[in-house]
């Protein structure tokens, strides 16, 4: 059991800087903004945190919802960060915006 609970782990690190890097990467080239980049994110660490909970409940009980529990949780954390992060820049952006219009 702890051989899968620390691959999970690394998986999920991983997965964390990925999914960080491709977006800003994206939100660079214009394709995607960071708010909705964050707020996907965070639907989708409701639906991979659910998802290991059921890998793992079977083979270890409450640890294993435990553990689900708190990858759900730091994923939905990251694409909050994400989505108020980038609702600060959209909001940063449009009051700083110049008025160019005669």
């Amino acid at each position: 059991m702890k051989d899968l609970d620390g691959a999970l782990t690394i998986l999920l690190f991983i997965f964390l800087i990925l999914v960080n890097v491709y977006t800003i990467k994206w939100y660079r080239n214009g394709r995607l903004h960071l708010w909705s980049s964050g707020l996907l994110l965070a639907i989708a660490g409701v639906i991979l945190g659910f998802l290991t909970g059921a890998i793992l409940v079977p083979s270890s009980g409450a640890g294993g919802a435990m553990y689900g529990a708190f990858v759900g949780l730091v994923i939905v954390g990251n694409g909050l960060l994400l989505f108020l992060a980038g609702l600060a820049v959209t909001i940063g952006k449009r009051l700083t915006k110049k008025n160019t219009q005669a």
